[in-house]
């Protein structure tokens, strides 16, 4: 599911410049929060974090995914029950914004999402053992 949404969308967003956010700083940041992106200014989805590395990520359609991340070099990336392949991302912290980039077969240069905020808040994904 994750894959096809991200097939979907309109790659060639120009690279954006700015600091790298290492695992270290990425993990202090979302561990126990709700991390709401959005992409050209419209809501894209939102992803809780759990101790363990574990993550729900919840899309602005509704539909939930349960998964996993982890560093791969500068990269985090992500694995979801539906699909594990990984889905590699570079954030960074871009003047006031942060923004995660989709890496493609190591190629940068694809969907950019911005962080719109952190919130405390659980999503809403009701099912059995999803959000738990």
């Amino acid at each position: 599911m994750l894959r096809l949404a991200f097939a979907l969308a309109v790659l060639g967003a120009p690279a954006p410049a700015g600091e790298l956010v290492t695992a270290e700083a990425f993990e202090a940041m979302s561990a126990g929060r709700t991390l709401h992106f959005s992409r050209d200014g419209a809501p894209f989805g939102a992803e809780q974090f759990f101790a363990g590395r574990r993550s729900l990520w919840r899309f602005s359609d509704g539909a939930c995914e349960a998964g996993r991340w982890w560093a791969e070099h500068e990269r985090i990336c992500f694995a979801y029950d539906s699909d594990p392949a990984p889905i590699c991302w570079l954030f960074r912290h871009d003047g006031p914004r942060f923004v995660a980039e989709l890496v493609d077969d190591g190629a940068e240069g694809g969907l950019t999402l911005e962080l719109d905020r952190i919130a405390a808040e659980p999503l809403p994904c009701p099912g059995p053992g999803v959000g738990s």
